[in-house]
Order: C-alpha cells, then sequence, then structure tokens
C-alpha cells in the first residue's frame, strides 16, 4: 500500500511540475488563460515550484521503492507526467486554468478571469 502510495504521489507531483513549467511558457498561459502573462518574476517563481515538484517526484519514488526501482519508476513516471501533460495542452488546456488559483500564484495577478 506504501509503495503504490508513494509512486501515485510521484506521478502526481512530475505532472504538476511539468503543468507549471508548461504554463510558465507564454504560448499556453495565454491559451490557458486567455490573458497577457503575468510578470517575470511571477513565471520565476512558477518555474522554480515546477522544478521543486519534479525534485518531490523523485523523493516520492525513491522512499516508496528504494534507490535502484525508485530511480527507474521516476524517470517512467515523468514520461507519463510529461505524455498527459501534453494531452492535457492538447485537447483541454482549459481544464488547467484554475491550477493557478489552488496553488495561490496568482493572488497578486489580477488580470486572470475569475
Amino acid at each position: 500500500m506504501r509503495e503504490t502510495a508513494c509512486a501515485l504521489a510521484g506521478l502526481m507531483a512530475a505532472w504538476l511540475g511539468f503543468a507549471l513549467l508548461a504554463l510558465s511558457q507564454e504560448r499556453h498561459f495565454v491559451r490557458v488563460y486567455q490573458s497577457t502573462m503575468p510578470p517575470a518574476p511571477f513565471l520565476l517563481t512558477q518555474r522554480a515550484i515546477g522544478f521543486i515538484a519534479i525534485g518531490v517526484s523523485l523523493v516520492c519514488c525513491i522512499a516508496g521503492h528504494g534507490v535502484s526501482f525508485g530511480s527507474l519508476l521516476w524517470v517512467l513516471s515523468l514520461s507519463a507526467a510529461a505524455m498527459a501533460m501534453a494531452l492535457t495542452l492538447t485537447w483541454r488546456p482549459r481544464w488547467l486554468s484554475g491550477l493557478a488559483r489552488v496553488l495561490g500564484l496568482v493572488l497578486s495577478f489580477s488580470s486572470l478571469p475569475r
């Protein structure tokens, strides 16, 4: 049970990291939020949190399965999360519109639609 929970947490953290990295790019941000780009410090913070989430994904996988299989599981979960994010951005980009609000990253950026 612990292994499954750690694997799912790692997969979700990787997906969240890729979502934050994708939304820090102008093309994806405009498509999801249909507004202009936020200020540069906001984007840098968002990218940093995205990379931290990917690192947390590694920690979750190693915590649940050990170093040898955990690192392999991490690489496979990165692939699955990246593919899931690419498909989400292609077919349902509006599903990501609440992501930044849930994380509390856009409190100071008031031009997003509410």
